[in-house]
């Protein structure tokens, strides 16, 4: 047996003592969510443990439409025990109309919960001061791709900074090659990939997570000088001759998924067409099929460069987080179980894991490679200082994030830094 899922059978011992030892045989408790292929396949490894050690039988079921089946079960009262909301919106939904379990009723230490997933995670599940959302998982967005072999052939260094990255720009400028590839069409939600660069930059400039929070609600306008200066940063990238594989041009015409593809082809001189890719997680599964199978080896990652070294280590991403329909003692063994720093540890050690934990506690060597390491280990590392946060243009209303905000990234890109001033205004004019 291995030790992650032997301290899972230890810790179950533990609550099961408080629930009346083994009189839990045999009962039943149902999750439902909107997981599904290899990330199921994830998730009921990570309850299988739970089952052996207790007799309760737990089921997950995926659906590619779990939005909608979900409402349809809480309005007629047909609830599963659980819902794995992709995102925490859906729990604070279903909380306002009066169809959820707090946490507290599920007898959970509420102060040991926000001591292990960070008070803004606790806090997205949260509706008039009650805990509703258990956080699950997490993803990343602050990554930036890379191949090592590349890099070390040329005697380059990874940056850690921000004047790092653009001093390594330069140099592979000058070296005759482009440093960054960086597509952002997306058909009718062209230029969020930029919107990914500004809030990246924007948790590590300013005051971090404060301006960050104070952005998303608009008490801090898009007109500031704190957004205006990101805006500037990411203009840098943007408009810099050599900066960008194909030049400023190929930003709004290239699509998003085919922008990474010149760093897996060669010239005459055997130079990748860019060596730099800020995107999250899931673009591999748009790479080309020469590149599949390279994730994690000859391309991986590492953490988006810090702006401000005053400011704690900061991760953008999203994450999913479940919530109770009822408080039965089966139900309470789960959501404990949920929470726990070992839950993830089955999934976490199968190669096509895709799902970090959101548990500061977990155990950043279960990882199946290097990648997901790395990854989890800077979510983790921006959880425990609570500069972990979500897309901000996903938090702000529609006609800003998915709206305004995508449409001047665009504009920005085609007319240049002269247009920063124009393009943050007219955002500020648009929100409701």
């Amino acid at each position: 047996m291995k030790k992650p899922l032997l301290m899972c059978f230890l810790f179950l011992t533990l609550i099961l003592g408080a629930c009346g030892g083994g009189s839990l045989e045999g009962e039943t408790v149902s999750i439902t969510g909107a997981l599904i292929g290899e990330d199921q396949n994830g998730f009921r490894e990570n309850i299988k443990a739970i089952e052996e050690a207790t007799g309760i039988i737990v089921t997950y079921q995926g659906s590619d439409n779990f939005e909608q089946e979900i409402q349809i079960q809480m309005e007629s009262g047909d609830t599963p025990d659980f819902a794995l909301f992709p995102q925490p919106g859906g729990v604070v939904d279903a909380a306002n109309r009066g169809y959820l379990t707090p946490l507290a009723d599920l007898d959970i230490d509420l102060e040991e919960y926000q001591n292990n997933f960070s008070s803004y995670l606790v806090g997205l599940g949260t509706v008039d001061g009650v805990i509703y959302g258990g956080a699950n998982a997490a993803n990343l967005k602050s990554i930036v791709w890379y191949q090592p072999a590349e890099f070390e052939a040329r005697g380059y260094s990874v940056p850690a900074t921000w004047d790092e990255m653009i001093a390594l720009a330069d140099q592979i400028v000058a070296d005759g090659m482009n440093p960054f590839c960086f597509g952002m069409y997306s058909n009718g939600a062209s230029g969020w990939l930029a919107t990914d660069w500004m809030e990246d930059i924007m948790l590590r400039t300013g005051d971090g997570v404060d301006s960050y929070d104070k952005w998303v609600t608009n008490e801090l306008k898009f007109s500031d000088p704190i957004v205006k200066n990101a805006a500037t940063l990411l203009s840098t990238i943007m408009h810099t001759e050599g900066y960008v594989v194909g030049g400023t041009d190929a930003i709004v015409s290239t699509y998003f998924g085919n922008a990474q593809d010149p760093m897996f082809s060669k010239d005459a001189n055997g130079n990748p067409g860019c060596f730099m890719h800020r995107q999250a997680s899931f673009i591999t599964s748009f790479w080309p099929e020469s590149a599949q199978g390279q994730a994690g080896v000859e391309t991986t990652v590492f953490p988006f460069p810090s702006v401000d070294a005053s400011l704690p280590a900061a991760a953008l991403g999203g994450g999913d987080m479940w919530a109770a329909f009822n408080d039965r003692e089966a139900t309470k063994v789960v959501a404990e179980y949920l929470l726990s720093a070992d839950f993830h540890a089955p999934a976490a050690q199968m190669p096509n894991n895709a799902r970090m934990s959101a548990h500061t506690g977990f155990d950043q060597t279960l990882y199946s490679n290097d990648l997901y390491r790395v990854m989890g280990e800077t979510i983790s590392a921006a959880l425990s200082a609570n500069s972990f946060r979500f897309d901000a243009s996903d938090l702000m209303p529609p006609e800003v994030g998915g709206g305004s905000f995508w449409k001047e990234m665009m504009n920005l890109a085609v007319n240049g830094p002269g247009y920063i001033d124009e393009a943050l205004a007219n955002i500020d004019t648009s929100w409701p």
